[in-house]
């Protein structure tokens, strides 16, 4: 019977810093295990638009990208959530009044409010546009819209509001160091792992996810099998069932072959 392999891509699958290295190791082992007869899947917070890279370095299945909101296998798109455009301007005039610097992200477009002057969103931006992908700065523009959005708050920020103003749309997941991010109600890690273990009609344990910090956890918990990387958070290290070595220390195939996962 084959398995469903959920990984998460920052911290996981490359490293967590300006190189983003993908080592050869892992790719090689996701491979292997792909040959073997499971089914490889990206599991991430990133939208569709900001896989592209990865996509090009080596094969996937499938994706579960904007937590859960958006689900491909092999380019066919099963499933895809949206805001509307009226409730997305709303919650961006709550984080401008907030002062909580948004980061909009949909699946083809991603942006952000200027008129936040927090000092933490230019390397993204930058970053986002290095990619070629298209960039939204006005709130109540016609192409404005977003799946999910992340960002960051200081002590002149008033997140207590904010988080009731989101409630009922949004859940909000605290990254720890003043970033934060959100996820439309009833989505997630989790529930993109769901959905596909339904599509394909298998049983709970043939799913495992690997992934390295607080976004992971509802994943981590879902699963039957929960990897965490060394560097990992202690809440993921505390919940996976098995703690792996680094990224650029084999972790991902030590991972793979601690479960059997390559196959005899």
């Amino acid at each position: 019977m084959r398995n469903l392999l959920f990984f998460d891509i920052d911290g996981t699958l490359i490293t967590d810093d300006e190189r983003k290295v993908f080592p050869a190791d892992a790719k090689a082992a996701l491979q292997a295990a792909r040959l073997a007869g499971n089914l490889v899947f990206i599991n991430t917070g990133r939208v569709r638009c900001n896989v592209e890279e990865i996509l090009s370095e080596t094969q996937f299945d499938g994706l579960v990208c904007g937590c859960g909101s958006y689900i491909e296998y092999h380019g066919e798109v099963l499933y895809h959530h949206t805001i509307p455009q009226d409730t997305c301007r709303e919650l961006a005039v709550l984080c401008r009044e907030c002062r909580m610097q948004a980061f909009f992200e949909h699946t083809e477009i991603s942006g952000y409010d200027p008129e936040v002057d927090l000092p933490y969103i230019g390397f993204l931006v930058e970053e986002y546009r290095k990619k070629g992908i298209p960039m939204m700065t006005d709130i109540f523009g016609e192409d404005f819209r977003f799946d999910k959005f992340s960002g960051w708050y200081d002590r002149t920020s008033d997140l207590v509001r904010f988080k009731e103003g989101i409630r009922g749309v949004f859940q909000y997941i605290d990254r720890g160091e003043g970033f934060f991010e959100v996820e439309p109600v009833g989505h997630s890690k989790a529930s993109g792992m769901q959905f596909l273990l339904e599509y394909f009609n298998l049983p709970f344990s043939c799913s495992y996810a690997f992934g390295d910090s607080n976004n992971d956890l509802e994943m981590l918990q879902y699963a039957a099998h929960s990897v965490c990387m060394e560097q990992g958070s202690e809440l993921c290290r505390r919940t996976a069932e098995f703690v792996t070595t680094g990224v650029e220390e084999e972790g991902i195939r030590k991972a793979l072959a601690h479960y059997g996962l390559f196959g005899k």
